[in-house]
């Protein structure tokens, strides 16, 4: 089975221009996500995908395999579905070029995943919501899951909605998603839905022509760089980490710091 991890990197960001090369402690963003992609030895090659030649001059400057891409394109799967035209591969595992935090280990979990659910068309990290204003922020996407751990809906809004029950923990989509080539052709061959084009989420229209997608529950410190203060968070726990041993933890020992990092500065992020 060939695995190759693309890396959507778009320059001309709507809400923060130039974030892939956004400085975390001394190196580009794009370049964190890149090495720690690097290290899925499943992984036959990782390439980033970019519409901009300033990224692919940068990439280029530290030996970043990357590809030139249309810049018409609307989404990272699309971006993805153009370098599926040129270069061959069973399946092509997504991974946001804005979520720099997002682990080796748990890149490897997604891999295992596809290799055991063949039914499954596409296969998504996700995680439990850790703090409650994040499930009505309408930026963060909100999975809903069978028993079976597959996702019946995504959207802006909190699903279920607590009606009847407290206590339910609700689930989120993490920037790193695998589709098979033949889903990743139907993707970019199929019309969006109605659904897709009201909550702007891509993924929607596999669900929306009844493909199956499966989830891998993760316990991650993960998170998208979507602002400025986003990337501040980013650079105080990268640039901490680097002070406390270095760039290279991973498993426990990395989510353990992640998540206490994550926890001092839990009132900015609730801010």
């Amino acid at each position: 089975m060939k695995i190759i991890g693309v890396i959507p990197a778009r320059y001309k960001s709507s809400r923060f221009p130039g974030k892939p090369l956004a400085d975390i402690c001394g190196k580009p963003m794009i370049w964190w996500v890149y090495n720690e992609a690097k290290k899925v030895k499943e992984f036959s090659d990782v390439i980033v995908a970019t519409e901009s030649q300033i990224v692919v001059d940068e990439c280029d400057k530290y030996g970043i395999k990357v590809m030139l891409t249309s810049d018409e394109h609307p989404t990272g799967t699309d971006r993805v579905a153009e370098v599926a035209q040129k270069v061959s591969a069973d399946y092509y595992v997504i991974i946001m070029g804005d979520e720099p935090l997002i682990t080796s280990d748990d890149m490897r979990r997604l891999v295992a995943k596809i290799e055991t659910d063949v039914t499954a068309d596409a296969v998504m990290l996700t995680e439990r919501f850790e703090y409650p204003v994040d499930v009505v922020n309408t930026t963060t996407i909100k999975l809903a899951l069978n028993n079976k751990g597959d996702l019946i809906f995504m959207s802006r809004m909190p699903i279920p909605f607590p009606k009847a029950m407290v206590g339910y923990s609700y689930f989120k989509n993490v920037g790193c998603y695998a589709l098979k080539k033949d889903a990743l052709d139907f993707y970019l061959r199929t019309a969006p839905g109605k659904i897709e084009q009201a909550e702007e989420i891509e993924l929607l229209r596999l669900l929306e022509n009844h493909k199956k997608v499966s989830t891998v529950e993760i316990n991650s410190s993960s998170m998208a760089v979507d602002t400025q203060k986003d990337l501040e968070r980013v650079r105080k726990i990268l640039g901490n980490m680097h002070k406390w041993g270095g760039v290279t933890l991973n498993g426990k020992k990395w989510r353990s710091f992640a998540h206490s990092m994550r926890s001092i500065y839990s009132a900015e992020v609730c801010a």
